[in-house]
């Protein structure tokens, strides 16, 4: 058994020093690392507060079906996005598909654009319904008992001005845990649980980010998001979280965000797709 437990702190010291390395390759910027591994450890790097960008769209959906759970709201419920909605400098595949007077849209499908699509307008849509960014900061607090998060701006907030896109925060062991709780059941409902996972595995956002470092076929539900950048160039954030299914039914939870990089877009979801393959190989590698 002693033997055992020194192999596997070995392992585990070897990935670190991995990640650590492949952090270097982006120097200038601050880079946290977070995984929950399939026997619930905590291996970190970076473990501080960061902007999380559109990542915070997970716990959103989680408060929303939450308060549908609790009120017995179905999610055929239409709700009404109206034209005071319809912002036109923001990324949104919802506000594409509606007239300029803007229209009805269940609330399970605004849970789709906001989820797996990253809409903008869908997300800010469901921060009025659920109570605000505050409500879902009470809700993963409170509810889900996990700490580490600010939530506080919406999207429309964080468009005004490049600087309030560092207002929802969080440390990255807190966002691997918020996923994991997700995976261990009994914070909605058996149904809702599960069209959420959908929702996150059905994600079309981030392809060259975590996806590009798993092999074909795995399953991957995660959420992404990136930032504007500063006048002097740097990308307030380019981040992806998440949770893998292996081969043989255990999971892992991932959270990599990176924060203030001078690099290119392509370099940032490069390092992401690299530190992804890597902690994958951990995982199923032969011991």
């Amino acid at each position: 058994a002693g033997l055992l437990l020194t192999a596997c702190g070995s392992r585990t010291r070897t990935l670190e020093q991995d990640l650590e390395q492949l952090a270097a390759s982006l120097p200038e910027a601050r880079i946290g690392i977070a995984i929950r591994t399939p026997d619930g450890e905590t291996i970190s790097r970076q473990d501080v507060p960061l902007p999380l960008l559109s990542v915070f769209k997970f716990p959103v959906a989680l408060a929303v079906l939450d308060k549908a759970d609790a009120e017995g709201t179905p999610l055929t419920t239409p709700v009404e996005v109206g034209p005071e909605w319809l912002d036109p400098d923001t990324y949104s595949p919802l506000r594409d598909s509606l007239p300029a007077t803007g229209g009805r849209v269940t609330l399970g499908e605004l849970l789709r654009y906001s989820t797996s699509l990253s809409d903008n307008i869908a997300c800010d849509r469901l921060l009025e319904y659920v109570g605000g960014p505050n409500a879902v900061e009470r809700y993963v607090c409170e509810k889900a008992g996990i700490e580490g998060f600010r939530i506080a701006a919406t999207e429309r907030t964080m468009h005004l001005d490049p600087a309030n896109q560092r207002i929802n925060v969080a440390r990255p062991s807190a966002v691997c845990a918020l996923f994991a709780r997700l995976l261990e059941g009994g914070l909605l409902t058996p149904e809702h649980e599960t069209l959420l996972q959908r929702l996150l595995e059905g994600a079309i956002t981030g392809t060259d980010k975590l996806r590009a470092g798993l092999p074909e076929g795995a399953v991957l539900g995660h959420k992404t998001g990136s930032s504007d950048r500063t006048p002097e160039g740097l990308r307030i954030a380019d981040n992806d979280a998440g949770y893998v299914v292996l081969p043989d039914g255990r999971h892992y939870c991932v959270t990599v965000l990176v924060t203030d990089s001078p690099a290119d877009d392509a370099k940032n979801a490069a390092v992401i797709a690299a530190i992804s393959k890597r902690i994958y190989e951990h995982f199923t590698e032969k011991q």
